[in-house]
C-alpha cells in the first residue's frame, strides 16, 4: 500500500525529473501552424521549432487574431511536460498562450486537454511546463494563443512515455481465427467504446498490409444486434454504414486508411488484426 501510494505520488507531480520519463524523439514528427511568417524567401515552418538548432525557429504571421503550432507525435503518449526555448528577442511573448494535449489536430474542447497556461515570457531561455494536475495523453501537442502576438518557437521538446494499449498482427487470418489468435496470445480482439480508443486503434491500423483489419466486432443475427467480442454492445460506431442490419456470417473491420471507419465484412475474408494488449 505505501508503495502504491509513493507510486501515485511521484506521477502525480510529472516534473522533469520523475523516473521513467523519457525526452520524446521529436525531429520525425510532423509540425504544422495557423501560418507562415516569410522573409527573403526564408519560410519559418513550424517544423523549424523541432530541428535541435535554437537559432531556428518557427514564426506564424502577425495581424491574425488566433495563432497557434501543433505537433503530431504520430502515436499516443502520456506527457509530463513540455519545454520551450525562444532568442532573446522583441517581438517574442507567449505569456496567456495555452499547451493543448489531445487526440484531434482541430483544437476543439471536446478532444483536447489543456496541459498548461504559459504565465511567463519564455524570452531568452528555456522554461519547463508541467501539466496540471498531472501527466495528460494524446497525439497531438498545440500551443494555442488566442491573445494578440505571435507563436514564435525556436526550440521544443518534451517528457513523455509511449502508450501502446494495442497491437496489430501483421497475419491474414478469418474473424474466428483472429479472435483465437488474440485470445491465445494476448487478451482479445480489440473493442472501442469511445473516441479515445479509436483514434488509438487507428493509428495500429494505418500499419497494416491489408485494406482493413479486423475487430472484435460480430453480428448476431438471432439477437439481431452488434456487439464486441468481451461481450460490450455497440454504443460509439464509427459505421460508413449506418444500416445495423446484417446476416450471421458478417463481422466488423476498420479500414486502414483515410478516416479508418468501419464496414462490414464477411467473417470469410482474412485481414490483419488488432489484438488488445
Amino acid at each position: 500500500m505505501l508503495w502504491s501510494l509513493l507510486f501515485i505520488t511521484l506521477i502525480g507531480r510529472s516534473t522533469q525529473q520523475d523516473p521513467g520519463w523519457e525526452t520524446i524523439k521529436l525531429d520525425d514528427k510532423v509540425a504544422f501552424q495557423s501560418s507562415v511568417y516569410t522573409d527573403n524567401g526564408l519560410n519559418y515552418t513550424a517544423d523549424r521549432a523541432l530541428d535541435g538548432n535554437k537559432e531556428t525557429c518557427s514564426n506564424t504571421v502577425e495581424k491574425q487574431p488566433i495563432n497557434w503550432w501543433t505537433v503530431d507525435l504520430l502515436g499516443l503518449y502520456e506527457i509530463s511536460c513540455i519545454s520551450i526555448y525562444n532568442k532573446d528577442q522583441h517581438n517574442v511573448d507567449l505569456s496567456s498562450a495555452h499547451i493543448l494535449i489531445g487526440n484531434s489536430s482541430e483544437r476543439n474542447a471536446a478532444d483536447t486537454t489543456e496541459c498548461a497556461t504559459i504565465n511567463t515570457n519564455t524570452k531568452g531561455e528555456n522554461k519547463t511546463f508541467n501539466c496540471v494536475n498531472g501527466p495528460k495523453w494524446g497525439r497531438y501537442v498545440t500551443v494555442y494563443k488566442n491573445t494578440p502576438g505571435l507563436v514564435i518557437l525556436c526550440e521544443v521538446t518534451m517528457k513523455g512515455i509511449k502508450k501502446e494499449p494495442f497491437k496489430l498482427i501483421k497475419e491474414n487470418k478469418t474473424w474466428a481465427d483472429a479472435l483465437y489468435h488474440c485470445r491465445e496470445e494476448h487478451m482479445d480482439l480489440v473493442s472501442i467504446l469511445d473516441n479515445e480508443t479509436q483514434v488509438w486503434v487507428g493509428l495500429e491500423a494505418q500499419k497494416a498490409d491489408t485494406p482493413f483489419v479486423w475487430l472484435g466486432l460480430h453480428y448476431s443475427c438471432t439477437l439481431d444486434l452488434w456487439f464486441w467480442a468481451d461481450d460490450h454492445c455497440v454504443g460509439f460506431d464509427q459505421w460508413a454504414d449506418k444500416t445495423r442490419t446484417a446476416d450471421c456470417s458478417i463481422s466488423g473491420a476498420m479500414n486502414t486508411s483515410g478516416n479508418h471507419l468501419w464496414y462490414k465484412k464477411s467473417v470469410y475474408d482474412k485481414y490483419n488484426f488488432i489484438c488488445a494488449v
